[in-house]
């Protein structure tokens, strides 16, 4: 302070304070965070009735919009209501968009500090509406975001080459974020592969001759990366914070009988649906039916010719915390039904499970769109445990527990995956973990892999053939001849992707991801992997809330399964 000849007033000095709030922000050593005030006031602000409403929302959201992924373009539906001429109409993207923003605000994103011993990385991405770009730091083996960066495109810029609006989206990043960058090496990531050709080409537009002018003052590498592997996209889109292990599978108490049955009584439907029961209506009670066990209101679904399921009547207060339990996973809208109509009834079901899938940020985040394709169904093989397909996928980031890959063996009959988290490729650890699994589940007749060199290594060949195991083989640079395993590394992709709250957690969400995956009706054998695996269903946690009524004996059991 005396070098620079400064002072400081003793009583505006707060000394041995782990954080502070100043100008909204709650700092500390870790980074800093929307102030809990401010987090009370985001939470709380009705929803616009009017274009000065909106402007007033907008105008407190933006202060906090360096701290939000692709703020932008999550907030476009409301900030188009602000344009001349728009009729204001509060439709129900802009009511997506608003919950969205409270949902991020209320989680209380934290930006991590600059650090200037660290290395920077520069990430960008551009879209048909907005651009965006994420600074990072690299500490030790992972990244941190220290800074966002979005904006919405004028009419004139979506009408640009989706190449000039990757360099547009690197040009407004550097310049958004000069200040961190300027007088600095760091490192650029872009999934646009052309990007360097385009970049040095002697005729260019004039516009973007300037932009090429002005990144001429900054330092930097270009790094292509593949777009599964940006850092705005898959893993690296994450949230930062770490995720409790031991409380991995459980999903809160909402959904406890005790819970739904308060819940029942407080809601107007499900309440005069109770009264009109005990006053024994006679239409009433070809619906609906007071469980004596629980005292929760069923519902009374008939399931083929003579079969009457019964299922539990979730009120409207409760539906949001259903969803949220059955689209944990982050699987489509059919498995996400089948999870919920298995014990769980409301009106219009479907359509509100469809619409939390498809509004689902995590999900528009790392699952791209893609067009349906008719696949013919593959001939079954006789039992269970007979075929194994089995693969790799990685090299990933570091977990925590130090893995590096996914052993993955999926049975061809059952579609029963195992996922195993493994360090290295070599024989000794595939054959070490295939053992592991031979002892649960028994030895199979055939495995098939690709031409990888791991899996035809003569240690695997002399394994193999002391088990009398045939190995069978892919077509060489045609995955699709193992199109099972190449479709489930797609959806365990995605869906790790969406569960995980850390780049480098995704071993912990793996866990969570088989069990709902095998769990699930498969589209195939419409029957889930662990039905035809097992002979029974395995609960998952939006069905462990039952209180067993009975325990069946063995004998009763293994009937069942034979039967």
């Amino acid at each position: 302070l005396a070098k620079f000849n400064l002072t400081l007033d003793p009583n505006k000095i707060q000394n041995c304070k782990t954080n502070i709030t100043y100008l909204g922000f709650n700092i500390s050593a870790n980074g800093y965070a929307p102030s809990e005030d401010n987090i009370q006031k985001v939470t709380k602000f009705p929803v616009p009735q009017n274009v000065k409403q909106v402007q007033s929302y907008l105008g407190m959201m933006n202060y906090f919009r360096h701290l939000i992924f692709n703020y932008a373009e999550v907030v476009e539906p409301i900030v188009n209501l602000t344009r001349k001429g728009t009729p204001f109409v509060w439709s129900e993207n802009c009511q997506d968009a608003f919950k969205v923003m409270q949902e991020i605000i209320l989680n209380k994103p934290t930006i991590k500090n600059y650090d200037e011993s660290k290395p920077l990385f520069l990430t960008t991405d551009a879209s048909k509406v907005a651009l965006c770009a994420i600074l990072l730091k690299k500490d030790g083996e992972n990244f941190y975001p220290i800074e966002f960066f979005s904006k919405q495109l004028s009419p004139s810029e979506r009408n640009y080459p989706s190449i000039r609006r990757e360099l547009f989206a690197i040009f407004m990043g550097i310049k958004h974020l000069t200040e961190y960058l300027y007088g600095r090496h760091f490192y650029l990531l872009t999934d646009a592969k052309s990007l360097t050709y385009h970049m040095n080409l002697d005729k260019q537009p004039d516009i973007v001759k300037r932009w090429l002018l002005y990144l001429q003052d900054f330092s930097y590498n270009i790094d292509h990366i593949k777009g599964c592997d940006n850092p705005a996209d898959f893993l690296s889109r994450m949230q930062i914070e770490d995720v409790e292990v031991n409380n991995l599978f459980h999903m809160g108490d909402q959904l406890s009988h005790s819970n739904i049955k308060l819940c029942q009584s407080m809601d107007s439907c499900t309440s005069e649906i109770m009264k009109r029961i005990e006053e024994k209506d006679s239409k009433t009670f070809q619906k609906y039916f007071i469980d004596s066990y629980t005292g929760l209101l069923m519902f009374k679904i008939k399931s083929g010719k003579d079969q009457i399921l019964n299922k539990i009547y979730i009120p409207r207060n409760l539906v949001r915390d259903c969803l949220l339990v059955a689209h944990a996973p982050h699987f489509g809208v059919q498995k996400t039904y089948d999870f919920i109509k298995n014990k769980y009834f409301w009106p219009g079901m479907y359509a509100d499970v469809k619409n939390f899938c498809e509004n689902c940020c995590n999900c528009m985040q790392n699952k791209p769109k893609r067009k349906t394709i008719t696949h013919s169904i593959p001939k079954h093989h006789l039992a269970p445990g007979e075929f194994l397909a089995i693969d790799i996928v990685g090299k990933l980031p570091r977990s925590v527990d130090n893995q590096n890959y996914i052993l993955t063996i999926v049975d061809h009959y059952s579609r029963y995956l195992e996922a195993i988290p493994i360090p290295n490729t070599t024989s000794n650890t595939i054959i070490r973990h295939l053992n592991y699994y031979f002892s649960r589940f028994g030895l199979p007749k055939y495995i098939l892999s690709d031409n990888a060199t791991y899996f035809k290594s003569d240690e695997i060949v002399n394994f193999y053939e002391s088990l009398r195991i045939e190995h069978r083989k892919s077509s060489i640079y045609y995955p699709k001849s193992n199109g099972l395993l190449e479709r489930t590394h797609r959806v365990l992709k995605e869906s790790v992707a969406s569960i995980s709250q850390k780049v480098h957690d995704w071993s912990t969400s793996l866990l969570f991801f088989k069990l709902h995956y095998n769990n699930s009706k498969h589209v195939v054998t419409q029957y889930t992997p662990a039905e035809l695996f097992f002979g029974r269903r395995v609960n998952i946690p939006i069905h462990s809330y039952d209180d067993p009524k009975y325990v069946e004996d063995s004998s009763t059991y293994l009937y069942k399964v034979q039967k």
